[in-house]
């Protein structure tokens, strides 16, 4: 009740009404006081245009509804049966009444009865995520410290007031706030408050925006966030969800997107006998750039962050395997820069090609190389590199030090022969 009813002349049809205490700010000091100027008494007298203008009507009720929410003046809710609500036992005096999707309407209780037109409608809104070819869709995948970009469509409906987007993301996305932008009808706003939360973010479009957009236009919400180093690898991925609120505190079904971040075994053998290997040192690239890992508590190597601390490009193989995990769905280059003692390194490098790994619908492998891990539920390509040992060559204790020893043997039994000659000639010519 903005107005307490004081008293009612039936005859010339005129009240007498004073301002509710709460109130009394909005008619002194807000927007009231360009549509109802307050007497001494407090009594209101309307000084805008013809009362009887829907339009200023229309603006002074929703003036006042913004108050009202400001202000935190409650009010009495009633749930409409078969298009009628009854509000039983008030006071009499005039009201501001609001429907859930944003119906304004004001009337005095000495002539209770009002018919409200719901002309206003539920607004929609849609978040997509960018894929690596450009196109927009539910769901992506990225490595760790990769940006991922985001855009919301909020399609304007009849009746809009301010709309409130809630962006909630998962513990494993990062929010940018200097990246959000906000378009409509190819014009760019800043008529917004942004909040960023520890998990997202909450914009308010106020109604000096919204109001003024007529029916049936997109505005447009882009942004983006960083997938960061507590992100899931596999299972259901890194959600981002999404919510508009409107109206009198009612909200839209959220729109929610996923990206995904996966991994795969590295796994060392001998080429002939599949014994696990140890020892070997590798680097994996992404094109010509070589991607940095930092090595975690179990050993494994997850892709690093931009400037983390202990980053490196060598991933070491101890005890046969270890997991590399972080990574985009694409074709990588890993290069063995280190074999193991005793064994040659590979000339070329391997290809490894990460791709989903399985259906999430209907379970089935969509890779040959991708196994169970255990009973998680989680599928992780394998990448079993073989390497050939060394060739044995001969030792200086083998069959070639004999040899020698054979031929000095003969010629020193030569040199023995041809002394004792040589004296025997000696002596025949005595």
């Amino acid at each position: 009740r903005m107005f307490k009813l004081d008293s009612y002349n039936a005859e010339s049809n005129t009240y007498s009404y004073t301002v509710e205490s709460a109130w009394e700010g909005f008619f002194k000091t807000g927007a009231g006081g360009n549509y109802i100027t307050l007497d001494g008494q407090n009594h209101p007298t309307w000084t805008a245009a013809d009362e009887n203008d829907s339009t200023t009507v229309a603006a002074f009720a929703k003036a006042a509804l913004a108050w009202a929410a400001d202000k935190k003046i409650s009010g009495t809710k009633e749930t409409a049966t078969g298009g009628t609500v009854t509000f039983s036992n008030l006071d009499l005096g005039y009201y501001l009444v609001d429907s859930s999707l944003g119906a304004l309407c004001g009337l005095n209780t000495t002539n209770p009865n009002a018919t409200i037109k719901e002309k206003n409608e539920k607004p929609e809104i849609k978040k997509e995520v960018q894929t690596s070819t450009g196109d927009w869709s539910s769901e992506n995948n990225a490595k760790i410290g990769d940006t991922v970009e985001y855009k919301v469509e909020i399609k304007v409906a009849d009746g809009a007031q301010k709309y409130t987007v809630t962006d909630t993301m998962s513990k494993g996305l990062t929010f940018n706030n200097s990246s959000l932008k906000v378009t409509a009808n190819d014009a760019v706003t800043t008529d917004y408050t942004l909040t960023s939360t520890t998990n997202g973010f909450t914009l308010v479009l106020p109604e000096t925006y919204v109001s003024n957009l007529t029916k049936g236009t997109t505005i447009l919400v882009t942004y983006n966030a960083t997938l960061n180093k507590d992100a899931v690898i596999d299972g259901d991925g890194n959600t981002n969800e999404v919510k508009l609120g409107y109206g009198n505190h009612q909200n839209t079904v959220p729109s929610k997107v996923t990206t995904k971040s996966y991994q795969f075994d590295l796994v060392k053998v001998d080429g002939t006998t599949n014994k696990l290997l140890d020892g070997a040192e590798f680097e994996l690239a992404d094109g010509e750039t070589k991607l940095s890992f930092v090595k975690d508590a179990n050993g494994n190597y997850r892709v690093a962050m931009t400037g983390e601390k202990d980053a490196t490009t060598t991933i070491t193989v101890k005890g046969g395997k270890v997991n590399i995990y972080g990574l985009a769905g694409k074709t990588y280059t890993l290069t063995e820069t280190k074999a193991p003692d005793g064994y040659n390194k590979l000339k070329e490098p391997v290809e490894v090609e990460i791709t989903a790994g399985y259906n999430t619908e209907t379970g089935e492998l969509n890779s040959t190389n991708a196994i169970r891990n255990g009973t998680d539920g989680q599928y992780i390509k394998t990448v079993e590199v073989p390497n050939k040992a060394g060739a044995v060559l001969p030792s200086t204790g083998g069959i070639g030090t004999t040899i020698f020893y054979v031929l000095g043997s003969i010629l020193v039994l030569g040199a023995a022969v041809l002394l004792i000659v040589k004296k025997r000639m000696k002596d025949q010519d005595r």
